[in-house]
């Protein structure tokens, strides 16, 4: 025998043979609006025959700390995201899932930038959702946050284009597929006392700046585009002069070198839960880079499978600040290797880790400047000003799902290694 909690059943068929085949295109029953239970209930075809006895077959997932699933989302599609074939990616991998699980779901196609934003920050049929599906690619997703954000900001009747304040924690979740909850940091980027955009992933000036930039114009060639500008970002060999100042955590719940890295039952990211962290000293650093770095998250993805900064944590309050000197292209070249296939890129003497809550850049009056890379979103002013606040964006997801290789084993703790 085994126990099913009621927020684990997807669905359940009156089918006296209990047979998978035959549930499998039974389609259940969406249940009626305020109604206590949460099964939905449909016969199979079993169930027509003369004498046929009831039975009762569950589908279910079991994904241990599953508290509470959705009823009702916003589904939102970019028409041209996923190689303009969200919609097909939505029509065959997820509206099925729904439908299995009983998910009612209204499904809005976004007309022009910005329209994402618009959609939730507007709020208008917002009411009922518990949460919002993203079917698209980072832009649609970083619209989609900062609607979020800025809809919490109004209900709890906070200015958020002042930089000073603490952005409240957003009343619906994102997310996909749905499952379980959990909340993320989001970091807030001002500029002249106005709520210019938000991150979750990762903000980057210099070579990661000017990749974006470029790939912009190539727009025809797909994902290669981006390829093709790294190359030749990493041929013109550029860096860029300027003053960062950065707020250090008081007391950090964790180090920026750790071995032990973040996962979907994280105890540092509970403990900040529970006590954000208090504001350190300020530093300053200036000099030359080719990479300015703020990640919020590991970013770790198939071309980077231990991620620019593998122990960043997904809500400790925190962002990693990653400055690679700027120089020869050796430089690049190495941080760039290290990166892909090492994941210790930070163990290079012209690399600098440092875990900060805030970061203010400020470019040389003098001499070529940047842009910013905002979670693929193109910021052209160089001057930034970015303050991470801790969990404040709610995600249907569990965290990271640790595997059997475990890379964070190793990261080195101290600069002793070169290419």
């Amino acid at each position: 025998y085994r126990q099913v909690r009621p927020a684990e059943i997807l669905g359940c068929w009156l089918c006296p043979k209990a047979s998978l085949s035959c549930c499998h295109y039974a389609h259940p029953i969406t249940p009626t609006p305020g109604h206590a239970s949460p099964l939905a209930v449909a016969r199979c075809k079993h169930s027509l025959g003369k004498g046929m006895d009831s039975g009762l077959t569950l589908e279910y997932c079991d994904r241990g700390r599953l508290t509470l699933r959705p009823r009702k989302v916003l589904v939102v599609i970019n028409p041209v995201g996923g190689k303009r074939q969200a919609h097909q990616i939505y029509k065959q991998k997820v509206a099925p899932l729904f439908s299995r699980a009983a998910l009612h779901t209204t499904v809005v196609q976004t007309e022009y930038r910005g329209h994402g934003r618009q959609l939730v920050e507007d709020g208008v049929g917002m009411e009922e959702m518990d949460g919002v599906v993203a079917v698209g690619g980072d832009g649609l997703v970083n619209e989609l946050v900062m609607g979020l954000l800025m809809s919490a900001a109004r209900k709890a009747g906070i200015d958020p284009h002042d930089p000073d304040i603490i952005l409240p924690t957003t009343h619906l979740r994102l997310g996909i597929i749905p499952g379980d909850s959990r909340c993320v940091d989001v970091a807030a980027i001002h500029r002249n006392n106005h709520l210019q955009s938000v991150a979750t992933t990762m903000v980057s000036y210099g070579y990661f700046g000017d990749l974006l930039k470029t790939s912009e114009q190539w727009r025809k060639l797909g994902p290669s585009r981006y390829l093709v500008s790294g190359v030749l970002q990493f041929l013109k060999n550029r860096s860029y002069e300027g003053q960062l100042r950065v707020l250090t955590p008081a007391n950090p719940l964790a180090q920026p070198y750790d071995i032990n890295i973040c996962s979907h039952q994280c105890s540092v990211c509970d403990k900040a839960a529970m006590s954000l962290p208090t504001p350190g000293d300020w530093l300053q650093f200036t000099g030359r880079w080719s990479v300015v770095t703020s990640a919020l998250v590991s970013c770790a993805c198939r071309l980077s499978p231990c991620g620019i900064s593998p122990s960043a944590h997904l809500g400790d309050g925190c962002t990693d600040l990653i400055l690679v000197s700027g120089g020869s292209r050796c430089r690049i070249l190495s941080y760039l290797f290290r990166t892909a296939y090492m994941g210790n890129a930070v163990s290079l003497n012209h690399v600098n880790l440092h875990r900060v809550q805030e970061v203010h850049f400020t470019p040389k009056l003098t001499g070529p400047k940047s842009s910013w890379n905002c979670d693929g979103e193109q910021l052209l002013e160089p001057a930034l000003r970015l303050k991470v606040h801790c969990q404040r964006l709610r995600l249907f997801c569990r965290g990271v799902e640790i595997g059997t290789e475990d890379f964070s084993k190793t990261a080195p703790n101290s600069k002793s290694a070169s290419l």
